[in-house]
């Protein structure tokens, strides 16, 4: 009976591991759709659950077992991580150029105030 419970309680613990990966997984993918669709907020909202399901896959010892399906799963995890920096990337350099723009018309716009004001009007 023991030995059963020991059993059990280790397939239990198998599958909650495997569940909290595959969760990050999908949570990945979910992150990179949101990317796609400059979606950030819920991109960083998603980063929260995913690093706890990835701390909780991770705070233990890895089943030999589970060792090869943890490792292509932590590959398409890279890979997909990959893809979401490198639309992160882009969307920074993006918002930098569009507060450039808005600096560089703020400036204009504070020049001809000030032209304004020296003419007397």
């Amino acid at each position: 009976m023991i030995i059963e419970e020991l059993r059990t309680t280790a397939w239990s613990d198998q599958m909650r591991h495997c569940q909290r990966l595959a969760q990050a997984l999908k949570l990945t993918e979910r992150m990179l759709r949101h990317a796609e669709n400059d979606e950030w907020q819920q991109v960083t909202e998603l980063e929260v659950e995913r690093r706890e399901d990835l701390n909780a896959c991770f705070s233990g010892q890895i089943p030999p077992v589970d060792a090869e399906l943890v490792a292509q799963a932590m590959a398409a995890l890279l890979h997909l991580n990959e893809e979401l920096m490198s639309r992160l990337k882009v969307a920074r350099s993006t918002a930098m150029a569009q507060g450039r723009e808005l600096s560089t018309k703020r400036q204009a716009v504070d020049s001809y105030r000030a032209v304004e004001a020296a003419s007397g009007r």
